[in-house]
């Protein structure tokens, strides 16, 4: 079987990811002794468990890759660039860590933010969350499939006592990320 790489997306597909994003902030919280202990212990309980399921239910994506250092944005960019795609992001669909974001709103950021942020910018209205750009640990499985498939995915993942948000779509254009 073919490994499902970031290429492969069509126009009016929809972004799914499995995990909520955080993981940066909330370990460089930890490390400086800023992070309320329940936080990062939710947020490394989260992180421990294995996705080989996720994955087993997202294997008819055309698209796949998991999130990992480059941050969500960084991810969603190599999805763009592969398929010749254009994403907008809905910022209210994308789940954070629990503390993520009173964290970040404090300045707590991972080292790696800036280079994040000027590697993969997204075009808004107002300021991006730094969420968006922050570097994960165990991140989600970040999937590129038809919307149909989506929503048979997030029905079979709601069973199996696992989550999947829809957080964007991807459309015909030039590679570029847009917050709505």
């Amino acid at each position: 079987e073919m490994p499902i790489g970031v290429g492969g997306a069509q126009p009016g597909d929809v972004l799914m990811l499995t995990r909520p994003i955080g993981s940066g902030v909330i370990l460089a919280g930890h490390m400086a002794g800023s992070a309320p202990g329940r936080v990062v212990a939710d947020a490394l309980g989260a992180m421990a468990r294995p996705q080989a399921r996720e994955a087993e239910i997202l294997a008819n994506a055309r698209a796949m890759t998991d999130v990992t250092g480059f941050g969500l944005a960084g991810h969603v960019q190599a999805i763009c660039r592969a398929s010749g795609l254009a994403a907008e992001l809905w910022g209210a669909a994308v789940p954070l860590y629990p503390g993520a974001q009173a964290l970040s709103d404090r300045g707590v950021a991972s080292s790696l933010l800036p280079v994040n942020q000027a590697d993969a910018p997204i075009e808004a209205a107002g300021p991006v969350n730094p969420l968006f750009h922050d570097p994960q640990t165990a991140g989600g499985l970040l999937a590129a499939l038809p919307e149909a498939a989506a929503e048979a995915a997030q029905a079979r993942l709601e069973a199996a006592g696992l989550t999947g948000h829809i957080i964007g779509r991807l459309e015909v254009g030039a590679p570029s990320m847009r917050l709505t």
